[in-house]
């Protein structure tokens, strides 16, 4: 989960999204349409009045449907359904109209590489502010006034996994952490030095009080950003950009990011990671 070791008062909770639609009710009246010669213009007349009603009809079981289309979806889930088809926010602006991509432009030495984007807290690391014995990392932070320990043990397999998609992908680390805690366990972390951009809470969308890193907003192309995040929740603008990871918190014998490696680097050769990744693994 993103986040999910940060100060009291924070929590990340999971969030799946949510389906809607409306299906119309009632079906075209059907007319007999047998009568005698005897009686053919007083049928007509009374064809006349039954197509009348079924217009009436039609148009009764239109504004009913339409009544359901809106009471059916609230605006909350109008506007999920939106930002999930339109995939995500895009680009913000500042006060003059100028694009503010989260990222910088990629450098020369990452030119033609895909963007990895990677999760923190039961992705790559677990921390708790319960000590941990034998834990790979202590970093202290301070809240409101008072320094706390945070405990860090590392996911088995995770300094070679760093390593291998740094020389592969451009890696960016997008967390729901603070940054406080975040930046001192991803300076002990990033061994390899492969991580080129760090990204923190301020920089989600707070959608229904679940942090979403909303990859529209990176400045990177679509077509060609994978996200790696053990919360859905995370990634429900892109999920056809998400490759799942189970949540990790002390197994040792874990190996899901030694195994995911060789799919990742087949996957940087893909001209559109969307099209693999369609629907999850």
């Amino acid at each position: 989960m993103s986040g999910a070791v940060v100060p009291p008062g924070s929590s990340f909770v999971n969030h799946e999204a949510l389906k809607a639609g409306a299906s119309s009710k009632g079906a075209d009246a059907s007319l007999d349409g047998q009568s005698s010669s005897e009686d053919d213009e007083e049928d007509d007349g009374e064809d006349d009045d039954d197509e009348d009603d079924e217009e009436d009809d039609e148009e009764d079981e239109d504004e009913e449907d339409e009544d359901i289309d809106g009471d059916y979806l609230d605006d909350d889930q109008t506007e999920e359904q939106r930002l999930i088809m339109q995939g995500g926010m895009g680009i913000p602006r500042d006060e003059y109209g100028n694009l503010q991509p989260l990222l910088v432009p990629i450098i020369d030495e990452d030119a033609g590489r895909k963007c990895l984007v990677l999760d923190l807290d039961e992705t790559l690391v677990h921390s708790s502010f319960k000590m941990i014995q034998n834990a790979d990392f202590i970093v202290p932070v301070e809240i409101e006034g008072t320094v706390h320990n945070v405990y860090v043990i590392k996911r088995p397999g995770v300094d070679e996994f760093m390593r291998k998609m740094g020389e592969i992908y451009e890696v960016v680390v997008f967390t729901a952490s603070l940054s406080k805690y975040a930046d001192p366990v991803l300076d002990m972390l990033d061994i390899h030095r492969v991580v080129r951009h760090r990204l923190f809470r301020e920089s989600c969308y707070n959608h229904k009080g679940n942090y979403v890193k909303d990859l529209s907003q990176l400045g990177r192309d679509i077509s060609e950003t994978i996200i790696i995040d053990n919360s859905p929740a995370s990634y429900i603008f892109h999920p056809n950009n998400a490759v799942p990871i189970s949540s990790w918190f002390n197994d040792p014998h874990d190996t899901e990011l030694t195994d995911l490696c060789p799919f990742l680097a087949d996957l940087c050769e893909v001209d559109d990671v969307r099209a693999v990744l369609d629907g999850g693994l």
